[in-house]
């Protein structure tokens, strides 16, 4: 099929793909479906101008030996901009596991037609969805790379980058010979034991504190064992108020519910502040009150956090403990809290859920938690939202029927607009979930059994997170740059 791949002339950029004409099929190699399976197709009219009545372009799926059914159908025609270039995508319906056929098919168009139909295929990939940006990024790399190597052997002898071009050496022949990339050839699985071994063995003299749940238990192994350390609230907000010696420091709290952790932190902090406390939930707000030392002063505003602006004034802390996943509006709440802070002021974000939308885990995440989980007994896998005993921890998306992780996956990118990062303490890829309200009444941590049940799960826990695994729990301090702006222009030309 050599000759049927090429470059087209007619469109903006620079692409390369196969040609299919009219009446042809392309068939994959069988395929072994993966969880959560995908195809992605980018295509375009292979000319300018085809056919008057266009061209179809189909995707057919067969599993398991069954017969083909048609998934996805796009007609390209000439009244359409840019040669039709089009990205289609579709979740492939097919059980985990199953043996896939996937063929891509080029039709002639509805009057049959096939005269100069020919179909462009840019890109084509069948995937699990976590993988696409790196299989779709992987596409023409060989043709990619000689692209690349011939574009910067003739850039940098522009003018443009005069200003580099010094003669540090007489010639290149003073150097050592230029030599190829040496294999990958480290045994990883032996590194990797020796550490599993030594951090279970770190843990093995952690005795559970009075009065704490396997849940917690298992996060403060996990905290012993990653080398970093969560932001220091009350010191915080101590340092703060000792910045302003003359007044109370101004503290909004947003969906703070009932503010047990808020008012934990102002109890230990000892220091003087106006709290405003926004929630949707009027029982709560009450509530919320009686958590509250007395030298703080609370102003309690019924409201959704989403219509969140400049309308309740400026702070010097913002707060959401375990809120921000419920919100629909980051663009809108986030670009506010940058806009009310003072500058030097400090958001804070405090058990806030990061991870996947509708508080999924991870696939990488849930394919070690369930290995760990299924050699649990069953006494531990008992379910006790349900009563029963689950053969793997359950896959369920909570933003399907509510607000819970909404837009969990959007949050680290939205405050990157708005913020500069102080202190982020990202962790928990899946701890959480083996030892979480469904489960956590299982275990007795009086019982050694148990304990190392949860020892070895925080060890994988921590193993995953040095080896890159995305923590789903953030606790965080973070600066306005907008507030950041001003503090800055006030200190060089006075307040503005």
């Amino acid at each position: 099929m050599a000759d049927r791949w090429i470059e087209f002339p007619h469109i903006p950029q620079r692409e390369r793909g196969l040609v299919m004409q009219a009446g042809e099929c392309l068939q994959l190699p069988a395929l072994t479906a993966p969880r959560e399976p995908i195809l992605w197709m980018r295509c375009l009219r292979g000319v300018p101008q085809i056919s008057d009545d266009g061209l179809d372009v189909e995707v057919w799926c067969a599993c398991d030996g069954g017969e083909a059914q048609r998934l996805l159908s796009h007609r390209l025609d000439n009244t359409q901009t840019a040669a039709s270039l089009r990205e289609l995508s579709i979740d492939l319906p097919v059980p985990l596991g199953c043996q896939l056929r996937i063929e891509v098919r080029c039709g002639a168009g509805p009057l049959g037609q096939p005269s100069a139909d020919w179909l462009g295929l840019l890109g084509l990939v069948v995937c699990a969805r976590d993988e696409f940006d790196l299989l779709r990024a992987r596409t023409h790399h060989a043709w990619r790379l000689q692209n690349e190597i011939a574009h910067f052997s003739q850039v940098y002898s522009n003018d443009f980058y005069s200003d580099r071009h010094t003669n540090r050496r007489a010639s290149v022949d003073d150097s050592s010979p230029r030599r190829a990339m040496p294999s990958r050839s480290v045994d990883q699985g032996v590194v990797e034991a020796s550490l599993r071994a030594a951090l279970h063995d770190h843990l093995r003299c952690v005795e559970p504190l009075a009065g704490e749940n396997a849940f917690a238990y298992a996060n403060r192994m996990l905290a012993m064992v990653i080398p970093a350390q969560a932001p220091d609230f009350p010191g915080r907000l101590r340092a703060l108020s000792a910045q302003h010696p003359d007044r109370p420091l101004r503290m909004l709290a947003l969906c703070a519910g009932e503010a047990a952790i808020e008012g934990s932190i102002l109890e230990a902090a000892g220091v003087p502040v106006e709290l405003c406390i926004v929630d949707v939930n009027a029982g709560l707000l009450d509530q919320a009150v009686m958590h509250m030392p007395t030298m703080v002063t609370v102003d309690r505003v019924l409201g959704d956090a989403n219509d969140i602006g400049p309308q309740l004034g400026k702070f010097d802390v913002v707060n959401i403990t375990s809120g921000l996943h419920h919100l629909v509006e980051l663009e809108r709440v986030l670009a506010a809290i940058a806009e009310i802070l003072s500058p030097g002021g400090e958001f804070w974000l405090i058990g806030e859920q990061v991870g996947r939308n509708g508080n999924r885990l991870w696939p990488e995440a849930w394919e070690i938690a369930n290995r760990i989980f299924a050699a649990w007994p069953a006494s531990k896998r008992t379910n006790h939202n349900t009563g029963r005993v689950d053969a793997e921890i359950p896959d369920t998306d909570f933003s399907a029927g509510c607000f819970e992780g909404i837009r969990s996956q959007d949050i680290i990118g939205q405050l990157e607009r708005h913020f500069l990062p102080v202190n982020c303490y990202v962790r928990n890829a899946f701890l959480w979930r083996l030892a979480d309200v469904a489960y956590a009444a299982n275990f007795d941590l009086n019982d050694r059994a148990d304990r190392e049940l949860l020892m070895r799960a925080a060890t994988e826990e921590a193993m995953h997170w040095a080896q890159g695994g995305r923590g789903t729990e953030m606790h965080a301090v973070y600066r306005s740059k907008r507030a950041g702006l001003l503090g800055l222009l006030a200190e060089t030309h006075g307040p503005h």
